[in-house]
């Protein structure tokens, strides 16, 4: 079924344009009337509405897309069916994708590529921490746009992604042939790992301008990925960073084991490279600024007839090596002998050791030609002496003399506690996640300690504990008068915001407002200005943005929504606001003392006062203890213009005038 445009969806969702088609759905520009707003719309064609599996991959896609919320992520707002039309309702895109840009303007300079790939990282690590893996990572699945003048990436097209609990089968939907994995290739089973080979395949594109495997079939293809090593991309472009080359072979690794074990800590590598920090060791520096300017939204579009034809040839063929590549898996999965050989030659299939006594084992492990590696670990359902878990997992290949390494059970051991006082709480939760333990119940209690510190813990450092421990914390708000300064919350998003303001003893009230130059979801305003004193315990609103007002909107009225909500305007309210001015007392100015110091002048610890004299009487209005990065900032006051403020750091007097 085609939807007409004009045509409205459940009542709600008028259908403005077509975009595409891909194999399960096409997708729509269509309007919210209900919010007003521009979404992407997205509807499963009507030749697989009679078929329940389908559906059921559908509905699949919604409910793991729907679990994620991340800047560098395509939001899912809705999903659902209205008869036979089942769709998901998108953010919409206002930019183009990854492969347009790599078309007009590769290969990208080594920073640019390092700033999209970190932020396809970023993205997939989100998904993959709600157990959901992409499978088909691609620079056609990269959406890119402009968000405060930056370019910001964003992962979409969750169509072949499953989550983690469900059980995986051989048959699966594969990605792309030019960019899967070679477990994908294999027709296996697949973790996150897939999607950062995937990752460095696409960073490989972006700095070069090619694919670094071709063949003329799917089948051929699916070999290089299994067994070619990747190419050198100096080969074809010299002024790739080493730096860069490093971290695409380390993402492109045959074995999964030998990849980067997480998006997190690709993404950190990029950040290194990015920063001219190097990956490992050396520094690339001469990398550093964008060379080639980041093309215009429209630009890209404004293409010639000829560059269309050519990107459309390029499209079927990627079609077309798709539908060759699911051939050939389904091939795989049912076990032709012949291709089974082709792909797999000489390589050991690794048994299941788990539950296996270790004796046992390693026997088996002999017998197969496998090396064995032991590791002990608490597991209070795995008896004592047995194989709790094993590395690499059953049903993958290795070759012959490869090490296995099999973690054998304590049995119902327990587990040592760490030392988690003095920590701050998001460091004490890492802590205790690296043990396999979770934080249990926190409390704020007043303390000498630094806000945000955690204080006591129990149980304590040493003692024993099951796997499923609770470690319960007592975490310091500062003492009773004391006073904290507020952040700079602005562009933040609300998640960001309530742990910021967690950590520093304060507590959020979050509003909704609209802007024209602030993304939904992230800060417009804050009720406290930044860099303010208050006491622990305070409240403070925070106004985020839930995108452009519409128009029925900004009929109503053109006042930001950053008032608080809760008190609502009464006639007298009213007639205030359009009652004639009335002359006020004249009353002392507010005034802004800047605390800017010159870098030579800072240290690890600043004692910074700030003073007022008047009348030949001086007070002291502010005195801290700051690191370097807490500057600059500035300190309110009122002056009727006679007031002397001096600002000294470490002794040294750093501001002086009269306001």
């Amino acid at each position: 079924m085609i939807l007409e445009k004009g045509y409205v969806v459940s009542e709600r969702y008028k259908i403005l344009e077509t975009i595409g088609k891909g194999g399960m759905a096409i997708v729509y520009k269509a309007n919210d009337l209900k919010l007003g707003r521009d979404v992407t719309f997205k509807v499963l064609k009507s030749d697989f509405i009679e078929d329940e599996a389908f559906i059921s991959r559908f509905s699949t896609e919604a409910r793991a897309a729907a679990q994620l919320a991340h800047t560098n992520i395509v939001n899912v707002y809705d999903v659902g069916n209205d008869g036979d039309i089942y769709y998901i309702v998108m953010e919409y895109i206002d930019g183009y994708t990854l492969k347009e840009l790599i078309y007009k303007n590769a290969p990208l300079d080594n920073r640019l590529a390092c700033d999209i790939a970190m932020q396809i990282a970023a993205g997939l690590e989100n998904a993959h921490a709600h157990g959901v893996i992409h499978r088909d990572i691609k620079p056609e699945n990269i959406l890119l746009t402009k968000i405060g003048g930056k370019l910001t990436a964003k992962v979409t097209d969750f169509g072949i992604a499953k989550a983690n609990s469900l059980e995986n089968t051989q048959g699966d939907y594969m990605g792309s042939v030019h960019y899967f994995s070679p477990e994908q290739a294999k027709g296996e089973n697949v973790d996150q790992r897939s999607d950062i080979y995937s990752l460095g395949i696409v960073l490989y594109e972006m700095v070069t301008g090619t694919i670094p495997f071709e063949g003329e079939s799917a089948l051929d293809l699916a070999m290089k990925h299994i067994k070619s090593p990747i190419p050198d991309p100096r080969m074809v472009n010299p002024k790739v960073a080493p730096e860069i080359i490093e971290i695409i072979k380390k993402a492109c690794a045959k074995e999964p084991k030998n990849r980067y074990q997480s998006a997190r800590a690709m993404g950190q590598a990029l950040k290194n490279v990015y920063e001219g920090k190097g990956n490992t060791d050396n520094v690339n520096k001469k990398n550093k600024g964008i060379k080639k300017p980041i093309p215009d939204i429209d630009d890209v579009f404004e293409e010639d007839e000829e560059a269309l034809e050519i990107k459309k040839r390029e499209r079927n063929v990627i079609i077309t090596a798709v539908i060759t590549g699911i051939l050939i898996i389904i091939l795989i999965t049912v076990g032709g002998s012949i291709l089974r050989n082709t792909l797999y030659g000489d390589t050991i299939k690794v048994p299941n050791f788990v539950g296996m006594t270790y004796e046992k084992a390693c026997e088996r492990a002999e017998r197969k030609g496998l090396t064995i590696e032991r590791k002990e670990v608490y597991q209070a359902d795995v008896e004592a002496g047995c194989v709790a878990q094993q590395t690499p997992e059953k049903g993958e290949r290795v070759n012959p003399g490869d090490v296995v390494v099999l973690y054998v059970s304590f049995g119902a051991g327990d587990i040592q506690v760490p030392d988690i006082v003095g920590m701050r709480k998001s460091k004490g939760e890492e802590a205790l996640e690296e043990m396999g333990l979770s934080m249990g119940t926190v409390d704020y209690v007043s303390s000498d300690r630094p806000v945000g510190e955690i204080i006591e813990q129990d149980p304590e450092e040493g003692e024993m504990v099951s796997a499923d421990a609770k470690i319960n914390v007592k975490v310091s708000q500062g003492s009773v008068d004391e006073e904290v300064q507020v952040p700079d919350l602005k562009l933040k998003t609300q998640e960001e915001v309530a742990l910021i303001l967690d950590e520093l003893g304060l507590n959020g009230k979050f509003i909704d407002g609209y802007s024209d130059t602030v993304p939904e979801g992230q800060v417009i305003d804050q009720g406290i200005a930044a860099d303010t004193f208050v006491p622990i315990g305070s409240q403070v609103t925070v106004t985020i943005s839930r995108g452009v007002r519409n128009d029925s909107t900004e009929a109503t009225t053109s006042v930001p929504a950053i008032i608080d909500i809760e008190q609502p305007a009464t006639e007298a309210t009213t007639e205030a606001t359009t009652a004639e001015p009335v002359t006020a007392a004249p009353q002392n100015k507010a005034v802004s003392i800047p605390v800017n110091p010159d870098a030579s002048v800072l240290t690890d610890s600043n004692s910074v006062k700030v003073t007022a004299k008047k009348n030949g009487t001086e007070v002291t209005l502010k005195e801290y203890t700051l690191g370097k990065d807490e500057f600059p900032f500035t300190v309110n006051d009122t002056s009727d213009g006679n007031t002397e403020y001096t600002v000294t750091v470490n002794g040294s007097v750093i501001y002086n005038e009269i306001q």
